[in-house]
């Protein structure tokens, strides 16, 4: 008799899922519990520090078997992101009080880069939630970069490995994904896992790229975005979207826009400068947030806010018009410190709104995520009407101006 006729039902189903989830950590759900068993059992037990059992003890090979209860998820998913494992979870999709064996299916797998979408506590110490893509082909890179706390998705196109780098050094991604062509390049591999410790995940398009894109924009052409003849960011940018549609399993229509990103509104800022000058990073602390610059600077009083001043500070606007409209409006709300006072009383109390929303497109939100985002609207409202009753002319017309 085979090994899979010794399996239970349950364990046949388990061995199936697996297989097609073998990079990934499996939660499969047995009522009050996440089960995981074998090598999946050792890793729970070295990373989590928790109990190695069997559910047939007495047999010849007996399967190694870890749980956790299911409401405890929130406790242990980070541990195991943090650890660089990704994390497939298996639900019941049917009725477990019928007679017949439960259906399970995986639901979703989470990543460095989404773990934020499983609840509200992960997202508050994170500044960004950057995935990226790398393809490569005829001298060229393409890049694609998403960030999923803002849905912000550029790409570009680059002629040396240097210049790509410069980019990843920047945004501190959360995950890698490269085609599984690049797998043997060294100087890749090398500067992503050892250089940045960066997650890397391979990755291999099915669908015809350019396809994609349209398809997933409903839109003829892909001028519209800037893109037409630009191969290899519209390849990355196929690859991060197949990606993740597979890994989340839900619709991604919420993803609206994409741009090609020339970085030419910026001052270009070398690594030696952003690592010397502590912008966001400082290597006496060994810390992103202590004796940064960033650090010294943030006084927001949102996460969305404090998502664009860590973006400013590596990417500082050389536009004089931009440059002068940001400080005029410093300048306007300086003058009126009472009402600046009230502005920011009120913002203390706006949720991370880029957050809540993305959680409600992929059917994954909480009932305080309703709460929070009603309240937090109600405060952007009072903002609004306290800078048109008591803010000067210039303000109101300044603030008209940026929406």
């Amino acid at each position: 008799m085979s090994e899979q006729e010794n399996l239970t039902p349950a364990m046949r189903q388990y061995k199936e899922l697996k297989t097609k989830y073998s990079d990934a950590i499996l939660f499969f759900r047995m009522w009050d519990f996440y089960e995981m068993f074998w090598e999946d059992a050792m890793i729970a037990h070295n990373v989590l520090w928790i109990a190695i059992t069997s559910r047939n003890k007495n047999a010849k090979n007996p399967e190694a078997l870890a749980w956790i209860p299911y409401h405890a998820k929130e406790k242990y998913l980070p541990k195991l992101i943090e650890a660089w494992y990704k994390v497939a979870i298996a639900e019941q999709i049917s009725d477990p009080k019928l007679k017949w064996i439960v259906e399970r299916e995986v639901q979703r797998v989470i990543t460095p880069a989404t773990l934020y979408l499983e609840w509200e506590e992960y997202s508050k110490e994170n500044i960004s939630n950057y995935m990226i893509s790398i393809v490569y082909d005829d001298s060229r890179y393409g890049l694609s970069i998403l960030d999923l706390s803002t849905n912000k998705w550029t790409t570009s196109e680059f002629d040396t490995f240097q210049n790509l780098s410069l980019q990843i050094y920047k945004i501190s991604p959360k995950e890698v994904i490269l085609e599984k062509k690049l797998f043997s390049d060294d100087s890749i591999k090398d500067l992503l896992s050892k250089k940045y410790s960066l997650n890397i995940y391979y990755f291999d398009l099915v669908s015809d790229y350019r396809e994609k894109l349209i398809n997933h924009f409903w839109v003829k052409s892909l001028s519209w975005f800037w893109l037409e003849w630009k191969n290899m960011a519209i390849k990355s940018s196929s690859l991060l979207l197949e990606y993740l549609e597979l890994n989340q399993k839900s619709n991604l229509n919420f993803l609206q826009s994409i741009s090609y990103e020339t970085y030419s509104w910026y001052l270009d800022l070398d690594e030696s400068t952003i690592r010397n000058l502590d912008l966001i990073y400082n290597f006496a602390t060994k810390s992103h947030k202590v004796w940064t610059l960033f650090w010294i600077l943030d006084d927001t009083k949102t996460a969305m806010w404090t998502r664009f001043l860590r973006d400013s500070i590596l990417k500082p606007l050389q536009n004089k018009k931009e440059i002068d409209a940001r400080l005029e409006m410093i300048d306007e709300f300086l003058k009126l410190p009472v009402l600046l006072d009230k502005v920011q009383n009120h913002l203390k109390y706006v949720s991370d709104i880029d957050t809540i929303l993305n959680r409600l497109a992929l059917n994954r939100s909480w009932p305080r995520d309703l709460v929070n985002l009603k309240k937090s609207l109600q405060e952007v409202l009072d903002v609004f009407e306290l800078i048109e009753k008591e803010g000067s002319e210039k303000l109101k017309k300044l603030i008209t101006n940026s929406e």
